[in-house]
């Protein structure tokens, strides 16, 4: 896999942002108080220069304050209300009460309006700060009840997965009882023809794959009836390595293991609680899948750890790993992309673990191959 090419320029710090984006991220911010800040700079001096007779200019001009201080609260709340009738008044008062260009209005009105553009940046910033606040605990009850709908729909789909797969278990369960019953009865009579003709008569060689198919056709039942019925746990003290063990030797000496090699990691003695043949089972799933993807020379690895209470058993192959289509439908009963699979095989280790209390995933590693991981409870964890 081809490495990615990496830059020269030095990348700005985790969490920060670019310079151009906080230069403009600044800017933005600055642009409304620097308008403000210019807007009563500006009103100010028309006050100041005009002419003292000309008492119906500076009663707009004592009008137009009002602008920047609403404009203010509607930028920054109350808070910025107040800086900007402040700092309206603090520009008015030598205008108003000095010598300079003397406003010819009384006193009284002069005072009164100075309160007013107090009251007004007072107002009107409450008023915002609430819409804002409103506005921010609808944004927040939006993104709550987006979540519970969620929630709700992955909830309903989970229902409906439920009943079906509740509905293909009873079907698979009234088929295989059925078909059983005949197939045992082809079988053993296949196996008393086969007794009527020598093993190099070719009469005697299709009676042996009459058997060994009837054989498999059981095995694909088992596994109907392991889906659709599975039998309560049987709680015991499990050496997960003893059994890993176990199960690698009986794949060895079958055609699928002989091809491949296994490399495990040893823990130390691990133990969960949990019924020793269902979890065997589902090593036994998992570890043939896995020499299967891995084909001739391929290469399994195994490796067992606790985390946080938790007994991780990683099951590494080779292979090319999990389409797209199985990193999803994986666990979904007789989905498969064998010939000759049946589907069952994670669907049936995925039911037993989830009765252990436990989770099963797959993955694609890093470096290439499927990851199989299995987690289990450790004794004592809650």
């Amino acid at each position: 896999m081809a490495r990615e090419s990496r830059s020269t320029e030095e990348a700005p710090p985790s969490g920060s942002l670019p310079r151009d984006a906080a230069t403009r991220c600044d800017g933005r911010f600055l642009r409304p108080d620097i308008a403000i800040a210019v807007s009563i700079l500006a009103i100010s001096i028309s006050h100041y220069v005009a002419p003292v007779h000309a008492h119906y200019l500076h009663d707009i001009f004592r009008r137009l304050y009002y602008l920047p201080i609403i404009f203010a609260a509607f930028q920054h709340g109350l808070l910025g209300g107040l800086i900007a009738a402040v700092v309206v008044c603090v520009a008015y008062a030598p205008h108003a009460f000095g010598q300079i260009s003397h406003d010819p209005a009384s006193d009284t009105q002069k005072i009164l309006e100075m309160v007013l553009y107090l009251v007004v940046g007072t107002t009107t910033g409450l008023l915002v700060s609430r819409v804002k606040r409103t506005q921010d605990q609808l944004m927040r009850t939006a993104t709550e009840l987006r979540a519970s709908l969620d929630q709700l729909r992955s909830t309903e789909e989970q229902l409906i997965r439920t009943a079906k797969l509740a509905a293909v278990g009873r079907l698979s369960a009234g088929l295989a009882h059925e078909i059983r019953n005949p197939l045992a009865s082809i079988k053993g009579s296949a196996e008393i023809l086969a007794d009527d003709f020598p093993p190099e008569n070719p009469k005697h060689r299709m009676f042996r794959i009459l058997v060994d198919e009837s054989d498999r056709l059981n095995n694909v039942l088992s596994r109907f009836l392991a889906f659709a019925r599975p039998r309560p746990i049987e709680q015991q003290e499990v050496a997960i390595e003893e059994e890993i063990a176990g199960v690698v030797s009986l794949l060895q000496a079958q055609k699928e293991g002989r091809a491949v090699r296994f490399v495990s990691v040893p823990a130390g003695g691990l133990r969960v609680r949990g019924d020793r043949e269902q979890l065997r089972q589902v090593l036994l799933n998992v570890l043939l899948n896995a020499c299967q993807a891995a084909g001739e020379a391929g290469e399994v690895r195994i490796a067992c750890e606790t985390v946080d209470g938790m007994l991780r058993v990683r099951i590494r192959d080779s292979g090319p790993g999990f389409t797209p289509d199985a990193l999803v439908d994986a666990f979904t009963p007789f989905f498969t992309t064998k010939e000759q699979g049946t589907g069952l095989g994670l669907a049936v280790s995925h039911r037993m673990i989830e009765s252990h209390g436990g989770r099963i995933l797959v993955a694609n590693a890093p470096g290439g191959g499927g990851e199989v991981e299995v987690r289990l409870p450790m004794p004592g964890s809650s």
